[in-house]
């Protein structure tokens, strides 16, 4: 052999990068024309028959592309690693300050890929346009209630796996969540590992082997069982849109959407509702009245809120439904998609889930109790308009004082 035969690894993974970048930015385009389409002042067959060619064909193919840039970003990444361990070091072949492909000397810039059939463009002279970016595009700075940990964007890893159908990790069928074992305890994965898991998702694990980031797709006609058993204190990044944080007892604490957009063709789940659905006969200042909680979706279903439980809390339905001369979850949730489909605004929206210490009978750790059979004592919500704050507002979950019977 006359030499060997390699890559610079530095280069592979600017290029990583800068795929990776673009699956962000096409990400936000997507969110961004989603909104545009879904808001447009045009009703008829025409109309209908456009939007449904957009959601059932176009944007379905941009989510493939997205999915498939990440892919790519990630084999790339997996390649320097490769190719590291091969050649005894970064930087390799040649050791070190061995000279980038083509194209690539002195940084990233916009250009064709040297060799990429059709004249592929690399756009990486600017930052990806991230969750961040999308929230500074509306006007705010992100994260109103940072204490819970989420975060915006997937770890970096050093290693990726595929788990196939004839992995030894591959969940049993299609409605077997990843990551939990039979009783649904999480399992112990290998550390600072990405693993690729189909339709499942994507999961991103720390140093010490936990699921700390989830990318998901939930809502559609079959349900993802990642989705319904909800790992502790994990991000979720669901159908490229919103953010939940999860806590240490797997409930969603955390909603972030740094761009909202309108879809009422998100499907419903009539028996998830009717089993979360629950009244108690609540005690304060001497009396007993009954208090009624509905199945409440912490993003709203027209609002692109999937049906899977990591998108329920048992709401009380003076803030679940609309009250007059009242401020519920529903008037907000209204606002916004009528500020959408009307008159073309944007908004991002966040809510802070407290659990508080008051639980029904029954219903804690000690009892292994479901995430969604705890009941939230309050919510905290921020929407931003067009760049401004327009509402910062506390919405108790129960009546003052009031108590579960014990």
């Amino acid at each position: 052999m006359a030499g060997f035969l390699g890559a610079d690894t530095e280069a592979l993974r600017a290029l990583g990068r800068a795929v990776g970048g673009g699956a962000e930015r096409l990400e936000q385009l997507t969110a961004q024309l989603d909104g545009i389409v879904g808001g447009a002042r045009w009703q008829g067959p025409d109309a209908d028959a456009f939007r449904a060619d957009w959601v059932g064909r176009v944007r379905t193919g941009l989510h493939a592309r997205i999915g498939a840039l990440r892919g790519e970003a990630a084999e790339l990444a997996g390649q320097a690693e490769e190719q590291d361990g091969a050649s005894g070091g970064p930087g390799v072949p040649g050791g070190a300050g061995a000279a980038p492909p083509p194209g690539l000397a002195g940084g990233l810039s916009e250009g064709p890929l040297p060799g990429a059939e059709g004249g592929i463009r690399l756009m990486a002279a600017h930052a990806p346009l991230g969750a961040a970016d999308a929230s500074a595009a509306v006007g705010e700075s992100p994260l109103a209630f940072p204490e819970t940990g989420m975060e915006l964007a997937p770890p970096e890893t050093a290693h990726r796996i595929e788990v196939d159908a004839d992995h030894a990790l591959a969940p049993d069928g299609a409605d077997e969540p990843f990551g939990l074992d039979e009783d649904g305890t999480p399992i112990t994965l290998e550390p600072d590992t990405r693993y690729d898991v189909g339709e499942h998702g994507t999961y991103y694990t720390d140093d010490e082997g936990r699921i700390e980031y989830v990318e998901a797709a939930g809502g559609g006609e079959t349900m993802n069982p990642n989705l319904r058993e909800t790992l502790p204190d994990a991000t979720y990044h669901v159908n490229e849109q919103a953010y939940y944080r999860t806590d240490e007892l797997g409930r969603t604490e955390h909603l972030y959407v740094p761009d909202v957009v309108v879809d009422r063709e998100m499907a419903r789940s009539q028996s998830i509702q009717s089993t979360i659905a629950e009244r108690w006969d609540m005690s304060g200042d001497g009396t007993s009245e009954p208090v009624e909680f509905n199945a409440g979706h912490v993003l709203a279903r027209q609002l692109g809120g999937i049906r899977e439980e990591i998108n329920y809390t048992r709401q009380w339905d003076e803030v679940n439904q609309a009250r007059s001369g009242q401020d519920t979850i529903y008037t907000y949730e209204s606002l916004m998609a009528d500020g959408i489909s009307d008159e073309d605004r944007s908004y991002s929206y966040e809510t802070r889930i407290d659990w508080g210490e008051e639980q029904p009978s029954g219903v804690g750790p000690e009892h292994d109790s479901a995430p969604w059979e705890y009941v939230p004592s309050g919510y905290d919500v921020r929407i931003h308009e067009d760049g401004e704050q327009i509402v910062e507002d506390h919405l108790p979950n129960y009546p003052e004082g009031a108590t579960f019977p014990r």
